[in-house]
């Protein structure tokens, strides 16, 4: 994550964003499922409800498609597959309900299609920072917003 300074309604804006210089001029601005949300004079962030429904959204479809994800679907089974946001250490033991983004269902060691449900209890900025958008939801996420700017 990284933050954006922009000058808007005669004053300036601190806008956080997952995208790169590079990606930005490749989109021709910033769309605003890429602002995760706008920083305020105390540090606190406004969460743009347009970035969570946008990154639920790249969640339900990409994630099932990672290999670590479904390994550990046949792991498990049965029952329901918790999805925690990369920002959360992995020593961390329980992982708190904040930074729990979702689940997935698994029924005979997959996940089944459809099966994500968003928690509602999920913090954008939690006790461990920012929400990681890292890895293979980063690239799931701007290649949607390609994909979008193309159409």
């Amino acid at each position: 994550m990284r933050v954006l300074a922009i000058a808007r309604e005669g004053g300036r804006q601190r806008i956080v964003t997952y995208l790169s210089d590079d990606e930005l001029t490749r989109l021709g601005g910033l769309p605003p499922q890429a602002v995760v949300g706008i920083l305020q004079d105390d540090d606190s962030l406004q969460v743009n409800a347009v970035f969570r429904e946008f990154l639920h959204e790249v969640i339900a479809t990409a994630a099932p498609l990672d290999p670590d994800l479904q390994q550990a679907a046949a792991v498990s089974g049965e029952g329901r597959l918790v999805y925690i946001d990369s920002r959360v250490p992995e020593t961390v033991d329980p992982v708190p309900d904040e930074d729990i983004i979702g689940w997935f269902r698994v029924r005979d060691g997959r996940i089944v299609d459809g099966s994500y449900l968003p928690n509602p209890h999920h913090k954008i900025e939690g006790h461990y920072g920012f929400t990681a958008v890292l890895g293979g939801i980063r690239q799931a996420l701007v290649a949607a917003l390609f994909a979008r700017n193309a159409g």
